[in-house]
């Protein structure tokens, strides 16, 4: 039997408390599937144990354009206001195995490096209006809220308790808005000198150097694109 085709889906993430961990502001719905996909297929890879078992491919419910592109939106929301808050680390001093991070010259466990290092980061938090972040896409609708469900955050920090997710809502909508809506414009970054950042006026986005495609930290994924976030972070 053939697959069902997709759908132009809004997708709205309903937070406990509204506040998201996010440096650029920047939150994209395939980020987010691409990662439950791992979990719940490959989470050895996300654990750090390897690849192994893992072919390489891939299979997100979502219509896929050339370049191997998600029809996934970024993040819209209200931020009704902006913070600084900090994660401290001080370094355990009395954990049985301390003697391996001894510094033999010195005399001293060394608090610059390994599982004894200190730290103090300064992370960027935006409270949303509603709590809620909603996102456009094209896809499969019971099979993306499937995925999304095993999801409890959304952008950083989950863990510190950032982003975390009540419900996840879809509804089936007329137009696919995962690109280019015509209230909040760009959706997604999106190539320079590609033939859709041709049809529309680009002037107001910034040129960066950044991905198209999750995961969005790796260097072989990003190229220069015109990117939706402000510009005086």
């Amino acid at each position: 039997m053939a697959k069902k085709p997709t759908r132009p889906l809004k997708i709205t993430a309903h937070l406990i408390d509204g506040r998201i961990n996010s440096s650029d502001g920047l939150v994209m719905l395939d980020s987010i599937i691409y990662h439950s996909w791992f979990y719940k297929h490959a989470p050895q890879v996300l654990e750090g144990q390897g690849d192994s078992h893992y072919d390489g491919n891939i299979g997100l419910p979502l219509k896929m354009y050339s370049g191997n592109v998600w029809s996934a939106s970024r993040g819209i929301y209200t931020e009704v206001s902006r913070s600084i808050e900090f994660i401290n680390k001080r370094p355990n001093f009395f954990n049985a195995d301390k003697i391996h991070f001894l510094n033999v010259d010195k005399g001293i466990i060394s608090d610059s490096m390994g599982i004894y290092r200190a730290y103090r980061i300064p992370n960027i938090i935006r409270t949303l209006r509603g709590s809620e972040i909603t996102f456009y896409c094209c896809g499969h609708k019971d099979e993306i809220l499937s995925m999304l469900s095993a999801m409890p955050a959304v952008a950083k920090k989950g863990a510190a308790g950032f982003g975390i997710v009540k419900e996840w809502t879809a509804e089936e909508i007329d137009e696919d808005y995962s690109f280019w809506h015509p209230e909040y414009g760009l959706m997604r970054p999106i190539p320079v000198g590609c033939e859709f950042a041709e049809r529309h006026d680009m002037s107001k986005y910034p040129i960066l150097q950044y991905a198209t495609k999750p995961p969005y930290w790796k260097a072989k994924n990003m190229e220069l694109c015109y990117v939706p976030i402000e510009v005086n972070i």
